[in-house]
């Protein structure tokens, strides 16, 4: 496991393949994402990500993704495959974190809670549930485009315009934007949005799950001196 977790500025996500785990880690990327959700493209087995354990070894978190999964059948993939940390990109409330506790599996694990945000009432309500509630091991949210069937990866652009001045609604809380981030538009998103850190997916790929090295690298070296 990596020391001093915290949320990642520069997290890679939807990795399927061994060669893209490890440029992954070689372009900086400080997080890399599995995705655990069977009917997402990026989907990659929970013993197929535990053979990547040694080559993220202290360079990167290993946070898995998942979409309205119970805190069991993560604690269940988590026992299989060793996480730094769970991202939680469906419906789930606050009280998700406080059933997790009871899993001997998940209690040292940190967490991330994907939202969107549209400025919408019910955005402001969801928003605040996470932020009021601020649970000691949720490392901050991440801000995704909205979809109401596909649960990222997209491709489309979060509304970044709407993030500053950061919404009360956040409560200071750390913020890693997703959304259809790429190499020609994070340098403007970075510094319209002033997240404290970026996730991209679609944005590093030719095709879902198979990423590009010189896209990564690419984005390293645009966003990483912007995020300082």
């Amino acid at each position: 496991m990596v020391a001093h977790i915290r949320l990642p500025k520069l997290k890679f996500c939807g990795l399927t393949r061994a060669d893209d785990v490890m440029a992954a880690v070689d372009c900086r990327a400080d997080a890399i994402g599995f995705n655990f959700y069977p009917a997402s493209p990026r989907y990659v087995h929970p013993t197929v990500a535990r053979q990547w354990r040694s080559m993220v070894a202290q360079r990167a978190m290993m946070v898995g993704v998942f979409v309205n999964a119970s805190p069991g059948e993560v604690a269940k993939i988590v026992a299989e495959c060793p996480l730094d940390c769970v991202q939680l990109h469906g419906d789930e409330n606050p009280g998700w974190m406080d059933e997790a506790a009871s899993y001997p599996a998940l209690q040292s694990i940190s967490f991330i809670k994907a939202v969107a945000w549209r400025g919408l009432d019910e955005d402001q309500m969801n928003v605040e549930r996470w932020t009021t509630a601020r649970h000691p091991r949720l490392l901050g949210l991440l801000v995704d485009s909205y979809d109401p069937v596909q649960r990222g990866g997209t491709g489309r652009t979060a509304r970044w315009d709407l993030l500053v001045p950061r919404p009360i609604a956040f409560r200071g809380v750390p913020l890693l934007l997703a959304g259809g981030l790429k190499s020609e538009n994070v340098s403007q998103a970075i510094q319209a949005a002033q997240p404290d850190g970026i996730d991209i997916a679609s944005g590093i790929e030719s095709a879902p799950g198979v990423k590009e090295r010189s896209k990564m690298q690419a984005i390293s070296a645009i966003a990483l001196p912007l995020l300082g």
